[in-house]
């Protein structure tokens, strides 16, 4: 069991440490079919169209911005924005060296360095779940959308998250606390509420089941561990027994983690 950065550090990326450990840890993420899954409905659900002027908004290193180029083309334009000064570094330089059309800057989700009515698209993805006033959040993504655009995000619901393990009391507890300890691990059931509190029309509710590797789960699970221990919450002894099992279930070929994320799209009226 190694340990990392919490995953709940998102929001202070650049205060962290190691800033790099949320880059890789990105990278890994995109990894399981259902986040490709996710990543495909996104893209399907809000007709992307040619000339289409797009926001990323936490859009990290960038990936799901260079997955759009092709479908705006020259004609469009694509912004990706994040808090983190590391990740936008870090989404200039693969967009260089891949001499891609895009533009990245740094910036706040609750106050968008935009005119209203900017974009076209508007997306979020994994997110709203680090911050705990996600309508404000999503209240600034609506001002930017034009009437008539759509806004889509994507985020988990941590209560959902599922783990085969023999010691049911264990689990629950680290499930649990991993949930509580997020800005906002109750987002993904909560999306749709939020759309219409914002006066966006909810088009369509997707939720889908993405099943975790062993390397992702050591990358978010390994760090909440050590925090239970920090805290009392769990001894040295459960954890790594917990962690074992874990290990070995792996080395089985019978390891299952999963957790249920959403992908609502919205229209700005």
């Amino acid at each position: 069991m190694s340990t990392h950065p919490h995953t709940k550090l998102f929001t202070r990326v650049d205060r962290t440490k190691d800033p790099d450990f949320f880059v890789r840890f990105m990278d890994e993420a995109q990894r399981p079919e259902g986040i490709q899954v996710s990543k495909r409905l996104m893209l399907e659900r809000i007709a992307l169209a040619p000339g289409a002027v797009v926001l990323e908004v936490g859009c990290g290193p960038g990936t799901d911005v260079f997955e759009m180029v092709e479908v705006v083309g020259t004609a469009g334009r694509l912004v990706g924005l994040d808090a983190s000064e590391a990740m936008i570094a870090e989404a200039r330089r693969r967009a260089s060296e891949r001499q891609l059309p895009v533009t990245f800057e740094v910036g706040d989700v609750h106050a968008l360095p935009f005119p209203d009515a900017t974009f076209d698209v508007c997306r979020a993805a994994r997110l709203l779940e680090h911050l705990p006033d996600a309508g404000e959040a999503l209240s600034e993504i609506a001002r930017v959308t034009r009437k008539g655009g759509r806004v889509v995000v994507f985020d988990f619901d941590w209560d959902t998250l599922i783990i085969d393990h023999p010691d049911k009391e264990t689990t629950r507890t680290i499930v649990l606390s991993y949930s509580d300890s997020m800005g906002n691990g109750w987002i993904g059931r909560q999306l749709p509420r939020l759309f219409r509190e914002q006066g966006l029309e909810v088009l369509s509710i997707d939720p889908v089941q993405v099943f975790v590797h062993y390397t992702l789960a050591e990358l978010f699970l390994g760090s909440h561990l050590a925090h239970l221990q920090a805290s009392g919450m769990l001894s040295p002894d459960q954890a790594r027994q917990w962690w074992e099992y874990l290990q070995h279930a792996d080395k089985e070929g019978t390891l299952l983690i999963s957790f249920t994320t959403f992908i609502v799209v919205g229209a700005r009226n």
